[in-house]
């Protein structure tokens, strides 16, 4: 009987009288991977680049804990931060051989890298940022890169309500 309905069902959406069936996923960290960018290998090092828009950051957090480095890019002055895009970013490994020269495509980079230590350098509106991080095989490591927000609004500036 279950197999008579399942036909019947794929009939229906085949002429066009109800919508598509769509295979749902069966947990919010499916839901989640659907949205992350998709995952690029160059050399020995796979990563992912993104996070712009709530969904897909939220997408590229759940799977953060998958990738054995996690980098970050924010821009802070005082309380106020906001994500970074288009950074250029540069992964040596300790003989200073190029692992990955990537600009990213948001604010979120994440990277499966042989077991070894890394220099991370980036790079964002001339403002070169660099670190060490020693990556494992089961911990997971977590880099955050901040540049000091340069275009503040003035406090002295005449606002449109005073003209």
């Amino acid at each position: 009987m279950k197999i008579k309905g399942f036909l019947i069902a794929i009939s229906i959406s085949m002429l066009g009288l109800a919508p598509p069936l769509v295979a749902s996923a069966e947990t919010p960290e499916e839901v989640s991977t659907l949205e992350a960018p998709a995952p690029i290998t160059a050399g020995n090092v796979t990563y992912l680049s993104g996070g712009v828009g709530d969904s897909e950051a939220e997408s590229i957090r759940a799977i953060a804990k998958d990738y054995p480095l996690e980098v970050v890019f924010v821009q802070k002055l005082n309380k106020q931060e906001e994500f970074l895009a288009q950074v250029n970013v540069q992964i040596k490994d300790h003989h200073h051989n190029m692992m990955l020269d990537i600009t990213t495509e948001g604010p979120f980079l994440l990277a499966k890298l042989p077991q070894g230590k890394y220099l991370v350098v980036a790079e964002h509106n001339g403002v070169v940022k660099q670190q060490w991080v020693r990556v494992g095989s089961k911990k997971h490591q977590k880099l955050v890169f901040w540049w000091p927000i340069l275009d503040s609004p003035s406090l002295d500036s005449p606002s449109l309500d005073s003209q």
